[in-house]
């Protein structure tokens, strides 16, 4: 009986093609995926509902319009400010 001869793919090769399918699903995952970010509470970032010298929350970057924060959880005065504040 004649055996029929399979082309071999060397283990370079395979690895090579693993590693470029794997990193295209995470790519695909990352670029649907949304990013939560966990809110803190005013405790612990400090937070005092009047500004401290120039810096206040509506100036900060991470202040979100009427009365919220990126990063803190709850009503946030435009007037007050926290140790996370980041000028915009």
């Amino acid at each position: 009986m004649d055996r029929v001869l399979k082309p071999r793919i060397s283990r370079r090769s395979f690895l090579r093609a693993g590693a470029v399918a794997s990193g295209g699903a995470i790519l695909g995952l990352a670029s649907t995926a949304t990013v939560a970010t966990a809110k803190v509470a005013k405790q612990t970032v400090n937070y005092q509902p009047s500004p401290k010298g120039p810096a206040h929350c509506a100036a900060c970057t991470y202040f979100q319009a009427p009365a919220g924060c990126n990063f803190v959880n709850g009503p946030i005065s435009p007037s007050g400010w926290c140790v996370l504040f980041k000028a915009k």
